[in-house]
């Protein structure tokens, strides 16, 4: 996973200064579905994790992919996902994050990689820092 873009809100404020990034402590990774497979699609799908202050995904939304047939499984796996709780002054807080789940083709399928009607690599998009 790439570093993740992350929002606090508090009482209606965003938080603002040095926040160190969540931990995840419970990785549940994607299950590549047979027709991706099939098809030999690879990709990335950017994702929106509304974390509850307990640490449980609460939502996740699709922020960008470029195939539709990998959506599903990053969905599934990144709701199963478990953080460390973040607080301020020392109170668990929500919080919302931005990461990636990339799908790569295991080595045994690589050479359906390229395939006519194939999903094929394209790095999402980078977020905006000053």
């Amino acid at each position: 996973m790439s570093a993740a873009l992350i929002v606090v809100c508090v009482l209606s404020a965003i938080v603002v200064g040095q926040v160190t990034a969540p931990r995840k402590i419970k990785d549940v990774r994607p299950v590549y579905p047979s027709d991706a497979l099939q098809a030999g699609d690879e990709g990335v799908v950017l994702l929106e994790l509304t974390v509850t202050a307990s640490g449980t995904v609460g939502q996740a939304r699709i922020l960008w992919s470029q195939c539709k047939r990998l959506e599903p499984a990053a969905l599934t796996a990144a709701r199963q996902w478990q953080y460390a709780q973040m607080a301020v002054n020392g109170k668990p807080v929500p919080f919302t994050i931005v990461t990636d789940v990339p799908f790569r083709l295991p080595a045994r399928f690589k050479e359906r990689a390229g395939r006519t009607g194939a999903c094929k690599w394209k790095e999402p998009p980078k977020p905006i820092t000053e």
